[in-house]
Formats: structure tokens, sequence, C-alpha cells
């Protein structure tokens, strides 16, 4: 194990999920990359801006919240940062195809019943869909 891909949110368990894939990449000696993804799929504007705009937007608040989320876990390990537009899954398995990730690590908020229906589940998807090994972090 080489690379480690280690895949984020902006919500509160990102810092669980990154400490635990960072403390794996160290004890594996691995390369470390950060991927975060806006969900185009689920933007809505009122009209003041456009969807693209909106995603640019949040874009922007992501590679801010990757770089606190560095500077707090990884200090003055490096990290490669990656934050793409688009469907989550399908944007983690394109970041780990192209950066040749070994390992993807994410983490599963355990949602079930409605919410799970309506809103389906990233890392169900990307175990789904994944031909790379996988480590998955329960979140709850």
């Amino acid at each position: 194990m080489k690379k480690i891909l280690i895949a984020i949110d902006d919500g509160p368990t990102s810092e669980k999920i990154a400490s635990i894939g960072f403390q794996l990449g160290q004890q594996l000696n691995a390369e470390i990359a950060l991927v975060s993804v806006v969900d185009t799929t689920a933007l809505m504007t009122d009209g003041g801006v456009t969807p693209d705009e909106l995603a640019d937007i949040i874009k922007n608040d992501l590679k801010k919240s990757q770089q606190m989320l560095v500077d707090k876990v990884f200090k003055d390990y490096k990290v490669w940062t990656f934050v793409e537009k688009g469907k989550p899954f399908e944007a983690i398995l394109k970041v780990a195809e192209e950066w040749e990730a070994d390992l993807i690590v994410l983490g599963t908020h355990g949602k079930t019943g409605i919410s799970h229906l309506l809103m389906g589940s990233v890392a169900e998807k990307v175990i789904r869909h994944s031909t790379r090994p996988l480590f998955v972090i329960p979140t709850k």
C-alpha cells in the first residue's frame, strides 16, 4: 500500500475519518490524499446565483475546510488534496483511478430507512462500484 485516498465531506465526522486514515497511512508509510466532492446533483438555487456559481462557491469552501483539516490533523505531513464536482461516488472513484490509489478510506453515516432511500449512501455506492480495496469507518 503506497497510496491512500481519504474521502471526506465537510461534516463533523471528517476529522475522525482523516485521523484514522492518517494513522493508517503513517503505519504503511504511504502517500496520502484527501478528496472532497461538490454534489452537483443536489444543487438548487433561488435564482440569485446559477448552480455552477454555487458549485464553485462550495468548492472553494471545501478547499478551505480541507486546508484547515490538513493543518490540524496532518501538520507537516505532505498530503495531496482534490476537490471535485459531480456525483460523489463517481468522483471519488475517478480520483482513486487517476491518482492510482491502493486503498480508499471513507466513512459511513449508517443511515437507514427513509433517509437512506431518499439520499442513498455514497459509501455504499463506492463499495459497490470500486475495484480498489476499501477501509470503511463507521461514524456513528
